[in-house]
């Protein structure tokens, strides 16, 4: 079979939807700018829980009704 040499018979494939190289750079430091935004929000919510947490590691009672103590409250008196 002959190929044609004119364009409107060229099958071969067209770069129409490839990016371009700036917009796959782009695209690219689009994900990390998102990727650092939410590293520092996980950061911030850790640093959070370790300040919650930080008091109950400095006591140097029984460290397991300590935590029961300050997160739910078992030891309340029944007149309370």
């Amino acid at each position: 079979m002959a190929r044609s040499d004119s364009p409107s018979d060229d099958e071969s494939p067209t770069a129409e939807g490839a990016p371009t190289a700036t917009a796959f750079a782009d695209t690219i430091l689009e994900r990390m700018a998102q990727q650092d935004a939410a590293q520092k929000a996980t950061n911030d919510q850790l640093a959070a829980i370790a300040a919650i947490l930080a008091p109950l590691a400095g006591n140097s009672g029984d460290p397991a009704s300590t935590v029961r103590k300050q997160l739910f409250d078992t030891y309340r008196t029944a007149s309370a």
